[in-house]
């Protein structure tokens, strides 16, 4: 719930094209007409949004559905994320029911998956990554592997600074791709944990971590373009 519409015109001026590279953009719900119908901007991004609901429709006031924003141009959406689960208290069944719902409107999950300080600590950070994962796990056979995005955002490490180690991040990275299986290989797994232009080299050349899922530095264009172009290589 950041941003503006002055913070969407300086995107459309000043965000670089990256070759070779991806780039999504997320804005929250009343900025999507912004972004996608921005004639430079459409040329090589791809606009979605930050959350939608899990049904298609009826009487949830104030939701948005999965086929309302596809109809709207937005290509993905980012379910799961940390901040969902944790303060709106989403669990696994509602996060793979917007699963499902996204797929069937077309959109690209981004599926969020991470654990907290207190299961990293115990131990149970992995075992906890896997249930989260299970539903998604089941469909890989079904569904192409690039109709679907991972990324791995330890809840410890959002909006707090703090980024886990590049060896910590591209470990766990690992171990999801592991447990996907052979589907899991083609995956893109993104990471996202305080990502800034001074960590993202480093987290970047791991071997496991294909890109960013990127927070607070998304607001300033200038950060979010050196990160792009570290991803891109450059």
């Amino acid at each position: 719930m950041n941003g503006s519409q002055n913070l969407c015109e300086t995107f459309s001026e000043q965000l670089r094209d990256v070759p070779g590279t991806d780039i999504w953009l997320a804005p929250p719900f009343v900025y999507l007409p912004a972004l996608v119908e921005n004639q430079r901007l459409r040329t090589f991004t791809a606009v979605g949004t930050q959350n939608v609901h899990e049904e298609v429709r009826g009487a949830f006031t104030g939701e948005v559905s999965a086929v309302m924003v596809a109809e709207m141009g937005a290509k993905f959406a980012i379910i799961g994320h940390s901040e969902r689960r944790t303060i709106y208290l989403e669990n696994d069944t509602i996060v793979d029911r917007k699963l499902k719902s996204c797929l069937d409107a077309n959109l690209i999950p981004l599926f969020c998956v991470g654990e907290s300080i207190e299961q990293r600590q115990n131990g149970s950070a992995e075992i906890v990554v896997q249930r989260q994962l299970g539903f998604l796990k089941g469909l890989l056979d079904t569904i192409p592997s690039e109709k679907l995005v991972v990324a791995y955002e330890p809840i410890w490490a959002i909006g707090t600074g703090i980024s886990a180690s590049p060896t910590d991040a591209d470990e766990m990275h690992g171990k999801i791709r592991s447990y996907l299986g052979d589907e899991g290989t083609k995956l893109r797994i993104l990471y996202g944990g305080s990502v800034n232009p001074n960590n993202a080299k480093e987290l970047i050349n791991q071997s496991n971590i294909d890109g960013f899922l990127v927070g607070g530095a998304s607001l300033d264009v200038s950060s979010f373009n050196t990160i792009g172009q570290l991803v891109g290589g450059d």
